[in-house]
């Protein structure tokens, strides 16, 4: 299946709102002096004044008249944040008590109502409030977004360890009956990936298409150091033995998120309250061990693994879609590593035609939070297409 390319003009801005470029005005010659044309300055002036009131008078006219919804096209890149703060504020964290475990599991809801729901699951050491962002973008607001902490993660419970995130798939899914949701999308960003997957792998009554962004690589725990060096961890000693990192220190999350956004964009104001929500998510996940290893066993490509033997997960997906929305300057989870691996799942003789569908947002792993007005507009044409269509 061909990989989408994003278009040009949207991928050449993805540090930008997306707003249409306005020409400079063109400002003419000055008089010649205001000594020998005393006269004509005094006309230049007079019809300088009137041309100014008719502007503005045309500009009161036009703000009357405007609808709501234009609004956000004028915004500058920096507002989505201060939208996505006064929603995560505005909106209640919600918790259910799942019989079958015994865990409590937290959730947002966002724009309760809407036509389109969307279970959002958050990447490593993230939580809920990175999705406040998502909520915020406005191609978007047709979307009911549930935004959900599996168990393990900021405000949901880790009474039990687990192993596999196809586990915390089945736990999301008992929620959701909980919560009287017959029939939903998954997103999954980062880690929350192989979550999204298994929902749609294993509930395609219920979770018709699952939108894995900026995941994890479909054959367990790959990534690129900041040397550009390939590591692929298979052992769960490999894991435990990796060194710590000081996530109680609010300056290093900032700092480690930031490495991960797209480069040359201007990331997330360091004094913005959202990332104290941020700090707090990283430095509260019970199960971030558990999360790597459920990383390392993640593996629906052909490929196998010293850990794992590849699965026959992806030739079951039967009615549901998977759609990648990935990103060719994710260093984190490189497009290297990604799109191969990705376009040898979805070979005629792995999963059904049709079944998964790859498309380049051309962001860094942080893209839903650096670049939200490249990243909707990306999503929103994967929707159209694969979903909608």
């Amino acid at each position: 299946m061909a990989t989408v390319q994003p278009d040009t003009a949207t991928s050449n801005k993805s540090c930008t709102s997306g707003d249409e470029e306005r020409p400079n005005d063109k400002i003419a010659p000055a008089a010649a002096s205001n000594a020998t044309r005393p006269n004509q300055n005094i006309i230049c002036n007079s019809l300088l004044a009137l041309a100014v009131f008719c502007v503005i008078a045309a500009c009161l006219a036009v703000g009357l008249t405007r609808k709501p919804e234009s609004v956000s096209l004028i915004r500058k890149p920096e507002s989505i944040y201060d939208d996505a703060l006064a929603l995560l504020e505005a909106t209640p964290l919600k918790m259910k008590e799942i019989p079958t475990t015994g865990e409590t599991l937290s959730y947002r809801e966002y724009n309760n109502g809407q036509p389109h729901t969307l279970v959002v699951l958050p990447g490593f050491r993230a939580d809920d409030t990175m999705t406040s962002v998502i909520a915020a973008m406005p191609e978007l607001q047709d979307h009911h977004i549930i935004a959900v902490n599996p168990r393990g993660w900021n405000g949901s419970t880790m009474n039990t360890p687990f192993t596999s995130h196809e586990e915390l798939a089945d736990e999301i899914m008992e929620l959701l009956e909980l919560m009287n949701v017959e029939n939903s999308m998954a997103m999954g960003i980062s880690t929350g990936g192989p979550i999204a997957f298994y929902m749609a792998q294993k509930y395609p009554e219920k979770i018709p298409v699952a939108f894995l962004a900026h995941s994890i690589p479909l054959s367990g725990l790959r990534f690129l150091t900041i040397n550009n060096e390939l590591v692929v961890l298979e052992s769960i000693e490999a894991i435990k033995s990796s060194p710590a990192m000081p996530f109680e220190d609010p300056d290093f999350v900032y700092d480690l998120f930031k490495s991960f956004s797209t480069p040359g964009c201007n990331y997330i104001p360091k004094k913005h309250k959202l990332n104290q929500y941020f700090a707090k998510a990283a430095q509260n996940m019970p199960g971030a061990i558990d999360a790597s290893v459920s990383n390392m066993r993640f593996n629906v490509t052909p490929i196998k693994t010293a850990f794992a033997d590849s699965s026959d997960a992806l030739s079951n997906l039967k009615s549901s879609k998977v759609v990648v929305i990935h990103g060719s300057k994710d260093t984190v989870s490189p497009w290297k590593i990604v799109e191969p691996l990705t376009k040898l799942a979805i070979a005629e003789q792995w999963a059904p035609p049709g079944t998964l569908s790859l498309y380049d947002d051309g962001l860094g792993h942080m893209g839903p939070v650096d670049s939200p007005y490249v990243f909707e507009k990306v999503y929103r044409q994967a929707l159209e297409e694969q979903v909608l269509a």
